[in-house]
């Protein structure tokens, strides 16, 4: 996801771990159910509900502190509730209840990440280390890890996390995903390689395994198409001559596009479609790649680079080659 892109996918974007749980568990989890389990419990609830098992637990855990499915779900809950110092300080203390947990190490390091920019400096990459050590196959921390390493640039490493992420993934939409960060990663692993002392040398002696290597990553040309609206309630805050920027983006990795269409509000609803024609670096296309989030961003300044007060609406990651995407601007950036 990100300083660097990332969509903890496999939580339906709640940035906490995924098990199967029912509605009913909102009063009802055990003290003695599995920490990582409980933390599903106040998944797709009303926010009434969900500020009323926060009361709950948060009882629970003055009776006992060390009941750590009360301390689970408290973390989850302030994190659907839009209270990451909250849920931060209950991450912390499961953490201490459970040191040797990798699923709560990588919801720690995640909640860090996502309360310091979706950066992973300093202790969330810590965490993601111990994750590691103790559950080597954990999915979160091995994406999450990925996502830190492509952060420093070391794509190469990255790559290794998410390989071994997809190795390990049955989910067949995490794994598209999957792959789409790969493909970036692996296009600049392979140009910081080429950029290398004594690359050029190398390259001049094998040309054509080169250049294979580089269509193979590419794959064959697709576009994305869809349709874009602005929310009625935002339309009086934007002018005809605004520019609107529509873009694609990988789901893991970098948030730089890998296509770009710039067009003017006056244009909305905009029918569009971005291909390989639309690329903002030559060699990192939309067609590379197997999964993007589209977006559709409504700039004053007529600037690529994000700014308070731009208008924005996002899809959630598609396949790349679907058609008839509908975004609708919606969000005002903070």
């Amino acid at each position: 996801m990100t300083a660097g892109a990332i969509y903890w996918f496999a939580t339906g974007g709640t940035g906490r771990s995924t098990v199967p749980t029912t509605p009913s568990a909102t009063t009802a989890a055990p003290a003695s159910a599995p920490a990582s389990s409980a933390t599903a419990a106040a998944r797709q609830l009303a926010p009434d509900r969900v500020q009323r098992m926060v009361d709950e637990m948060s009882e629970r855990v003055k009776k006992d502190p060390k009941d750590t499915t009360a301390w689970a779900l408290l973390a989850n809950s302030y994190g659907m509730l839009g209270k990451p110092d909250e849920a931060i300080k209950a991450y912390e203390r499961l953490a201490q209840l459970l040191p040797n947990d990798a699923q709560v190490l990588a919801d720690y390091a995640d909640a860090l990440a996502s309360a310091a920019g979706r950066s992973f400096k300093g202790e969330p990459a810590k965490l993601l280390k111990r994750a590691l050590a103790a559950d080597p196959r954990n999915l979160k921390a091995l994406v999450l890890a990925g996502t830190e390493a492509f952060d420093r640039q070391a794509y190469a490493e990255a790559a290794g996390f998410w390989d071994r992420a997809k190795a390990i993934s049955n989910d067949s939409r995490v794994t598209q995903q999957i792959d789409s960060g790969l493909a970036e990663a692996r296009l600049l692993a392979a140009r910081a390689a080429a950029s290398a002392p004594g690359a050029k040398a190398a390259a001049a002696r094998t040309p054509a395994a080169s250049a294979a290597a580089l269509a193979a990553a590419a794959g064959p040309g697709r576009e994305i198409a869809g349709r874009i609206v602005l929310a009625p309630a935002l339309q009086s805050q934007v002018s005809p001559d605004d520019t609107l920027f529509v873009f694609a983006r990988p789901t893991l990795g970098s948030r730089m596009p890998v296509a770009l269409l710039r067009k003017k509000v006056r244009d909305l609803p905009l029918e569009f479609r971005l291909d390989d024609s639309m690329a903002m670096v030559p060699d990192i296309r939309l067609s590379a790649l197997n999964a993007v989030v589209v977006g559709a961003r409504i700039s004053k300044r007529g600037d690529a680079t994000p700014h308070t007060g731009d208008l924005q609406g996002l899809s959630a990651p598609v396949a790349v080659g679907t058609r008839g995407i509908k975004i609708e601007i919606t969000e005002v950036l903070p």
